[in-house]
């Protein structure tokens, strides 16, 4: 049925009004024409029933040209309401359908969404005059200024309406007026408007009230609609609404004809007031429609009775509330028609904001009339809206209306759900996001969803902004309920179950439990979602991340889910449980049969939450994250209370590690024969407190069981991800002083294995010919040597690695390693075993760079304390060290192509140097201990720093092209890199042919991760020639001294900020510069005062027990690898290039700046 209100037909321009006089309807304010015209913006009119859901033309023809000619579409404002019956009608329209029945009035009253709470005085300035004035700056409530107005009005007409408009217009920040004669003469309002406007043009007023900075500009807009809709009560209360409709009809006219301006101030301020109007209009239609319904039941009951008089009169008094009701219906569409229909989509946003905001409230406030598609279409257009607070204010008006109504709105809920699905997922604004899902959740509950929308939201749990996932896991919670109250009926209702568990202990976590439903229902519908996400990602995972990260694992989907999950699921805090859940043998329990029945309810209940691989593996995962969860809640409570208070929290955190310690060894047990598990197993290790097992001894046992735990699964597996996991473990074990002698066995028996496996290879095989095995002894030969390189990175290794070997393999560990980087060398294979041999080399050179590390940094403490070292020990070391160099050559130098492990070969030998450099300093302050010892003898250990040989520099300068030229392929920036300068070898024509038949396969997910990785190895080079540059080991000397340095300052600002930043190093005069600038802004802070730290013998404590005198840092706390400071401190820098005086002040700020410096070059 058609129900949509009619357009307000126009004024019969032969209408009179009570004094006599013939008037016309005045035309509406039209600005002076444009030299352009816009589009005039049209809309189908076809009668198909979709057609008052169709969106609008785009914003871009939202402009002030277009709206001014579109409102010939709509009738123009009346000065006087026609009298009589006869009118000129436009054509009909079609009214929208109805999208169910009509709506119960709402309980609280109709109001406006913002009102001032109490009176509020604002600034107006010395220019403020008349109703402005007493409105804003006399402190009175809006109420007492409206009743104030009326006395007026009804004194004065024509002033009082004065007075009104001249408010409207100062609150657009116009200081002109009008007069009453303007007043009298409504025709005339256009060219009025026209003046006005040209004199406010002249002044270039670029700011008024509505969206001034000032802290009052809220409380200004309160107080105006506030004002406008109570006025509109008070003349309803008065009937002045309807006994003098002349009143509300000029003021329609002023404002309308204002908010079709062209000048912004007037058309924002006269849209405002115009909404605040028809919000107090909607206002009294509610009152009179509870009126009229008050009334027909009086009428109704007293049509019984026989009292004909009292009937008649009661008649009287509805038909005279029918009568108000109409005359406030046609005010509220008139003012819809022509303020709401073209400012709805008004090129500023923040008008087309309250638009939204207003229909909201009438849609809230007057269900009857507007909750159907002719004005909820409005909302779902501007769904789609250019500005995200627009967007934002649709979806809060829709949220509250769909709580309410959603079961009457299909038709408009169908029509625009998908585009609620869309905003929720990827919408530009995570704010929109957010509201958008709240949105679809309200739908959910109304079950109005299809189950793929189900899961486009449901994935969200896995997003990678915060905030949204936050947003979402009350939905996805609500997704698991369903799923476990479908579970629950399959095994045979809730009654069942409770009769199954009602003698369980509520802190057995062993045995079956009620709660096992809820996590196989929460693993089930994770384990989906992962499932699909996989499939729309399936060449891009963590290993990718990993690779470039080169560290532990990043958090995974599942663990950022499970990080919000936490608080909302209580099987998730509650984590032993899940982990009884994890430990218990499902596969034997699906496999009993039952004493009774095989159908009995037990053996259901195991059938139906027994979980699979997959799902196991994702409770892990959420059972690792939930653990850090509880720690991490435990230490923020801990740090919240004071020092006496803290007792409580503490046991708690020594109660969850020794938990741990006997948990995960179980699940070892269980789950440590696949990697993708044993590695999320070995993750929780990291969680555990050591001080636990460092202060209470009789706990040492389970300490010890799991790392023999830990020990076996870095013996069984070659996966990486596992032995990273396994060494980090160990790694920390090893910094405790009361478990370093533990671990130091552990670790003992795993090298003994190591090295006689290495051994055994050395026996049966040539270990220095490339291309000499096959696929499967390469395969294990690289995991040895990389577990080699993981045990080397944990402890000094010296004494192993330097042993003697057997009759059959009788050279030391070392001279092994040392033999097989020989292998680098290249020569053309098979792919696979290409690869695998690349691999190989690769981790010999990591044992080695280890090695040598461990040894400079042995020889540096020997130095220090004055025991000089015999010739034969450094013999030994040399030729190793030359060894090991001429390999490294060999291998970046057999190579044409820019592979991984050219350039790891590169930066290792820049390392190499690097590391002998830092024997530097005490080799300078060598002084022999024994009397026989001679100065001479520190010359003998200055062999061993040696510089790159200038006949070296050409070939690293190519490598360096070749790493420069890759990332500026990847990051198509190749196009914008500087010319060589001449003394420069140009750049080959070859090169200069784009190759990007490579890239046309690849998603964009993996053309950015190519890109990264080209980027990360470009910097990686970078930063080890800048450290070598620096500590004058290469570059310095010769005919070409100093070519390399400008080489790599020649694309400084053409390959991206972190490149940029690394060779910043080589650049003196910018570094002085940006040193100088942080030294200022340090020195004045360490002016200042310091408040003691509270916890300050905590933190020394916690830093003492982490230091370890075998680590391979110094004791001291060191500055940042590769800055300027460490590399001083080191006397890798012979002087300092920003020091260009010798004030000691100065070189103390730029020192001072230097700690403070946070930039990363790269190891």
């Amino acid at each position: 049925m058609d129900s949509n209100a009619s357009p307000t037909p126009e004024a019969d321009t032969s209408s009179r009004r009570r004094s006599g006089r013939v008037v016309k309807a005045p035309t509406k304010f039209t600005p002076e024409a444009s030299s352009q015209s816009a589009a005039k913006r049209k809309r189908d009119d076809q009668d198909d029933e979709d057609g008052e859901n169709e969106a609008p033309d785009s914003d871009e023809e939202m402009s002030e040209e277009e709206d001014n000619e579109s409102d010939e579409d709509h009738p123009a404002p009346r000065s006087r309401k026609a009298s009589q019956t006869s009118r000129t009608k436009k054509p009909s329209i079609k009214k929208p359908k109805i999208n169910g029945s009509h709506h119960a009035r709402a309980a609280q009253p109709a109001g406006l969404p913002s009102r001032p709470k109490k009176s509020v005085r604002i600034d107006t300035g010395d220019k403020a005059s008349g109703l402005f004035a007493d409105l804003f700056g006399s402190g009175d409530s809006a109420k007492t200024v409206a009743q104030e107005w009326l006395e007026k009005y009804r004194a004065d007409e024509a002033a009082a309406l004065r007075d009104l408009v001249n408010c409207i217009l100062q609150c657009a920040g116009c200081d002109q007026e009008v007069t009453e004669d303007d007043i009298r003469d409504p025709e005339n309002i256009p060219n009025r408007l026209i003046d006005l406007q040209s004199v406010y043009q002249e002044q270039q007023i670029t700011d008024y009230p509505l969206i001034s900075k000032a802290k009052s500009t809220r409380s200004f807009r309160d107080l105006l609609v506030t004002f406008f809709h109570t006025l509109i009560t008070l003349m309803h209360e008065a009937d002045i609404l309807y006994k003098d409709q002349t009143l509300i009809e000029n003021l329609h006219a002023w404002l309308a004809s204002m908010s079709s301006s062209s000048l912004r101030p007037f058309r924002h301020t006269a849209t405002t007031i115009a909404l605040a109007v028809q919000s107090g209009l909607v206002y009294v239609a509610d009152i009179l429609d509870k009126r009229i319904s008050s009334i027909e039941q009086q009428h109704q009951s007293s049509k019984r009775g026989k009292n004909k008089s009292k009937t008649a009169e009661i008649k009287r008094t509805l038909d005279e509330a029918n009568g108000y009701r109409k005359i406030c219906t046609e005010a509220i569409q008139s003012f819809f028609d022509t303020v709401f229909v073209h400012r709805y989509r008004d090129v500023d946003p923040k008008i087309r904001t309250e638009c939204v905001e207003a229909l909201g409230s009438w849609i809230w406030d007057l269900p009857t009339v507007f909750m159907e598609p002719g004005y909820l279409r409005y909302l779902g257009w501007m769904l789609s809206d250019t500005n995200a607070s627009t967007r934002h204010e649709v979806l809060k008006q829709l949220s509250r209306v769909f709580r309410r109504d959603a079961q009457q709105l299909g038709h408009f809920i169908d029509r625009f759900r998908p585009r609620l699905i869309e905003m929720a997922c990827r919408d530009s604004e995570v704010s929109v996001r957010v509201a958008a899902i709240s949105v679809i959740d309200t739908l959910r509950a109304a079950a109005m969803l299809e189950p793929d929308e189900i899961d486009a939201i449901g994935k969200l749990i896995f997003d990678n902004e915060l905030r949204i996932r936050k947003a979402v896991v009350g939905f996805f919670v609500s997704c698991v309920e369903d799923v476990h109250e479908g579970k629950v009926e399959e095994i045979g209702g809730s009654d069942t179950l409770e009769e199954l568990f009602d003698n369980v202990e509520e802190d057995d976590f062993d045995s079956p439990r009620l709660e096992w439903v809820s996590i196989k229902c929460l693993a089930e519908t994770l384990a989906i979602y992962d499932g699909q996400i996989e499939e729309e990602h399936e060449n891009l995972g963590l290993d990718v991340a990993a690779d470039l990260l080169e560290a532990a694992v990043p958090d995974t989907r599942i663990s950022l889910a499970s990080q919000v999950l936490y608080e909302k699921v209580p099987e998730i805090k509650k984590w032993g449980i899940l982990a009884g859940y994890l430990l218990f043998d499902h596969s034997s329990s699906t496999k009993t049969k039952s004493r009774s029945k095989d159908n009995s309810a037990e053996m259901t209940f195991k059938k139906s939450v027994a979980p699979s691989s997959h799902e196991e593996s994702i409770l892990l995962d959420v059972l690792s994250s939930a653990v850090k969860s509880s720690l991490a809640q435990t230490g923020d409570v801990d740090r919240s209370k004071k020092m006496r208070h803290r007792t409580e929290a503490t046991e708690a955190q020594e109660d969850i590690a020794i938990e741990l310690a006997s948990l995960i060894p179980r699940l070892l047990n269980k789950f440590g024969a696949q990697p993708e598990t044993a590695a999320i197993v070995l993750r929780l290790v990291h969680f555990l407190n050591l001080d636990v097992f460092q202060q209470l001894r009789q706990d040492a046992t389970k300490y010890e069981d799991l790392l023999d735990e830990i020990s076996t699964q870095f013996s069984r597996h070659d996966d990486r991800i596992v032995l990273s996991e396994a060494t980090t473990a160990l790694l920390r074990s090893r910094q405790y002083d009361e478990l370093e002698e533990l671990t130091d066995g552990k670790l003992a028996n795993l090298w003994e294995n190591i090295t006689t496996a290495l051994r055994n290879f050395d026996k049966t095989c040539e270990l220095t010919v490339r291309g000499n095995l096959s696929e499967a002894p390469l395969k294990e030969l690289s995991t040895i040597l990389l577990k080699i390189s993981k045990l080397s990175s944990i402890s000094d290794c010296i004494d192993i690695l330097e042993a003697e070997g057997t009759a059959e393999s009788t050279n030391p560990i070392i001279q092994i390693l040392s033999d097989i980087v020989h292998r680098g060398k290249y020569e053309p294979l098979e792919d696979e075993i290409d690869d695998l041999e690349d691999e190989v080399v690769t981790f010999a050179i990591k044992s080695c760079q280890f090695y040598f590390m461990w040894k400079i940094r042995a020889v540096s403490k020997l130095l220090s304390t004055g025991v000089d070292i015999g010739d034969a020990e450094l013999d030994r070391l040399s030729l190793l060290r030359q060894t090991f160099r001429k390999h490294l050559i060999e291998t970046f130098s057999s190579r044409a192509a820019i592979d991984q492990v050219r350039l790891f070969a590169t930066g290792s030998l820049c390392d190499l140097h690097l590391t002998f450099a830092t024997l530097r300093p005490a080799v300078e302050r060598f002084r022999p201990a024994s009397a026989a010892g001679s100065l001479t003898g520190s010359e003998k250990y200055k062999t061993l720093i040696q510089e790159i040989e200038p006949g070296l520099i050409p070939e690293l300068t190519a490598i360096f092209d070749g790493a420069e030229r890759q990332y500026a392929k990847k990051s198509k920036k190749h196009k914008t890199l500087n010319e060589p300068a001449e003394d420069e070898d140009p750049i080959p024509d070859d090169e200069e042919i784009d190759d990007e038949d490579e890239d046309e396969n690849l998603s964009a997910e993996e053309r950015f991760a190519a890109e990264l990785k080209t980027e990360k190895a470009l910097c990686e080079l970078t930063a080890k020639y800048v450290l070598t540059i620096a500590a004058k080991l290469m570059d310095n000397r010769g005919a070409g001294a100093g070519r390399l340095r400008r080489r790599l300052l020649r694309n400084q600002t053409k390959l991206g900020h972190n490149f940029k930043e690394v060779v910043t190093y080589l650049d003196e005069e910018k570094l002085a510069e940006r040193t100088r600038k942080k030294a200022a802004a340090v020195i004045p802070q360490a002016a200042k005062p310091q408040k003691p730290q509270l916890s300050e013998e905590i933190i020394v404590d916690d830093h003492e027990e982490e230091e370890d005198d075998d680590h391979i840092f110094d004791d001291e706390p060191q500055p940042e690898e590769g800055s300027h400071e460490d590399l001083r401190q080191r006397e890798l820098l012979e002087e300092d290039p920003i020091d260009d005086d010798d004030d000691d002040d100065e070189r103390e700020e730029v020192r001072q700046a230097h700690d403070s410096d946070d930039d990363v070059l790269g190891d």
